[in-house]
């Protein structure tokens, strides 16, 4: 009698792989249990398609269902799920799709279902009571650079080698331009949504890094040593001012207290 977790892993690998002969021997009833087992097969692989072409629509526009689907089919076969939820799986399916030898004429295929990946999750995230200009004013005697923030749930920094922001909005917009222009060029991207609404705003380089450190949760001193790095220029007052005054902020605390 083989033990529980060698059972276990013979049926996940029949049910993943579809290696019924080996599991056949622990497998009782019926003329041809393996021929039940190859239904469950069947629906396991079908139903994780599925999900990828419903948690991808965009990148399903650009490059076609029938692209999607064939991808989708050796994605499920080599990745299964390291998650609980369905919804939650194709976190790697863009990296996937850009080693796809029939998709090596669209090089920005990867940085737009990535974004359409992160895109999806902060759309239906909850907005949390943000704190105020005011409450950043009451604020004034705390140490401001020792102290970090929390951010809202629904907010995202990518950054990306094509404009793939720009091609999301038209996806999003429902309106095929005549044409549209693919140039390479770095972009620095912030992606907040929340209950299904959904913003994409290109911001400087500077201001990108200020904000995601922050919502990394660095103090804020150290996030404003990295963005005047990135430009001496740099105002971090100003910027500080401006995640406030966005909604961005939902805590105000300090690290390290004694």
């Amino acid at each position: 009698m083989p033990e529980l977790s060698d059972t276990q892993r013979l049926v996940r690998d029949a049910l993943v792989g579809g290696d019924f002969q080996t599991v056949r021997p622990v497998l009782i009833g019926g003329g041809d249990p393996t021929r039940r087992l190859a239904i469950h097969h069947r629906h396991y692989h079908a139903s994780l398609v599925d999900a990828l072409r419903t948690r991808f629509p965009a990148t399903t526009w650009l490059i076609g269902d029938a692209a999607v689907t064939a991808a989708a089919r050796r994605f499920v076969a080599t990745h299964p799920p390291r998650v609980f939820c369905i919804a939650e799986f194709g976190e790697d399916f863009p990296a996937f799709l850009a080693a796809e030898p029939s998709l090596a004429a669209l090089p920005y295929v990867q940085a737009f279902a990535r974004l359409e990946w992160h895109a999806g999750r902060v759309s239906v995230a909850v907005d949390g009571p943000a704190l105020s200009l005011a409450d950043l004013t009451a604020a004034e005697s705390v140490d401001l650079m020792s102290s970090a923030v929390a951010f809202q749930p629904g907010v995202m920094y990518l950054t990306a080698d094509w404009p793939v922001d720009e091609l999301l909005r038209v996806y999003l917009s429902d309106q095929t331009p005549p044409e549209f222009q693919m140039e390479p060029g770095t972009m620095h991207v912030e992606v907040r949504g929340a209950r299904g609404d959904l913003h994409l705003t290109r911001i400087a380089a500077a201001t990108w890094l200020f904000r995601r450190c922050l919502q990394a949760g660095l103090a804020i001193g150290t996030a404003a040593e990295g963005a005047l790095d990135v430009d001496p220029q740099f105002d971090s007052g100003r910027a500080l001012i401006e995640v406030y005054g966005a909604g961005l902020v939902t805590r105000l605390f300090l690290l390290n207290p004694h």
